[in-house]
């Protein structure tokens, strides 16, 4: 009995040590990002009070036109729905009467199916492929669509969308109900399928696309989509999947600069995750593997004026680093020091345009 006893108390001592130290709930292997449960209760109403402590993914960072292209989509969930948040940098809106898409908006792509059709090559009861936008032509007015061809695919059952300006450009709320999926139930832990595109107009028709986690194949079919967990709270041992899809990275050779040339290797910063950060560098390595430098991303610069918009940058000898001989990442460090995750550059279109 005291052998028994022993053996309890050692299996619940293990099992709290796990649980403080975020060890109890891994993500799944694939997963590339961690949507945390919502705390307080969500008021669809354009504003993202609710989202302050939500994962942010960003896109566009590195686009030249710092106003009109960077973005961020933020993640929340509970028993009731999934939420989405979308903070913009944008002196242009505009969105046609009809298609809604064809302007500033959001093409959104989530698949629920818990049997093997779950990321299949086709579209089916389960998952659903839709629009959401903030604007009617200039105005105000957030709409809702699924996309032609599939409309009986959700019964479009609560859901919300909700936006409002801000001095920089649009802040949009999407609400997407779990009961439009019957056959899924949300709790922790389980595994979604999930693409984000952001459309831009420039104040005219779509003229730019942009994807967060895939490429305009998540359009044909689901089986582009990112795995997604739904987690509590994002713990330090996520970061090791999460990274790319919250700090992307863009290494590239301004075409005007003075003095020798260098490569410049920007990452964005993680919006409501700065505090985590500390050190962020850069390492170079030869195609053997042969490490040929590393690079700390000590230069911050700011996009769009906006202190939530911001990325790191380091630079290197261009002599050092030939087009094509060489292979490069970030490694990301908490403020002890500790390795968080690392992140290579994508090596796929970001946008509608082919090539990186």
């Amino acid at each position: 009995m005291t052998l028994l006893k022993s053996t309890f108390c050692g299996l619940m001592m293990a099992l709290c040590f796990l649980a403080d130290h975020g060890l109890a709930n891994p993500l799944e292997p694939g997963v590339r990002l961690a949507v945390t449960r919502a705390q307080t209760p969500i008021v669809i109403d354009g504003k993202l009070d609710e989202f302050a402590t939500a994962v942010c993914t960003p896109v566009e960072y590195f686009h030249p036109d710092h106003k009109n292209r960077p973005a961020q989509f933020f993640y929340l969930w509970d028993d009731e729905a999934f939420y989405v948040g979308l903070r913009t940098l944008d002196q242009k809106i505009y969105s046609p009467v009809h298609p809604l898409w064809e302007g500033d908006a959001v093409e959104w792509y989530f698949d629920t199916r818990r049997d093997k059709t779950f990321r299949d090559q086709k579209w089916g009861k389960g998952a659903v492929h839709c629009f959401w936008t903030a604007m009617e032509k200039e105005e105000l007015n957030p709409r809702f669509c699924l996309r032609p061809g599939y409309l009986d695919a959700i019964a479009k059952t609560g859901v919300e969308v909700s936006a409002r300006r801000w001095e920089r450009g649009l802040e949009v709320e999407f609400k997407l109900p779990w009961v439009n999926f019957p056959d899924f139930e949300p709790k922790l832990n389980e595994v979604i399928g999930v693409d984000a595109e952001l459309s831009y107009s420039d104040g005219g028709h779509r003229s730019y696309r942009s994807f967060i986690f895939g490429s305009p194949l998540s359009v044909a079919q689901p089986g582009n989509l990112a795995r997604v967990q739904l987690v509590g709270n994002l713990e330090a041992h996520h970061w090791a999947q999460c990274a790319a899809a919250m700090m992307p990275i863009r290494i590239d050779t301004a075409w005007s600069q003075g003095g020798k040339p260098k490569v410049q290797a920007r990452i964005a910063l993680p919006v409501n995750h700065m505090k985590t950060i500390g050190k962020i560098v850069f390492q170079v390595s030869d195609l053997s593997g042969k490490l040929l430098g590393v690079f700390e991303a000590s230069d911050t610069e700011t996009l769009g004026s906006d202190p939530n918009f911001v990325r790191k940058r380091a630079s290197w000898p261009a002599d050092l680093t030939a087009p094509g001989s060489y292979t490069a990442m970030a490694v990301i460090h908490d403020k002890q020091g500790k390795e968080l995750g690392r992140v290579s550059p994508r090596l796929v279109s970001v946008n509608m345009v082919q090539g990186y």
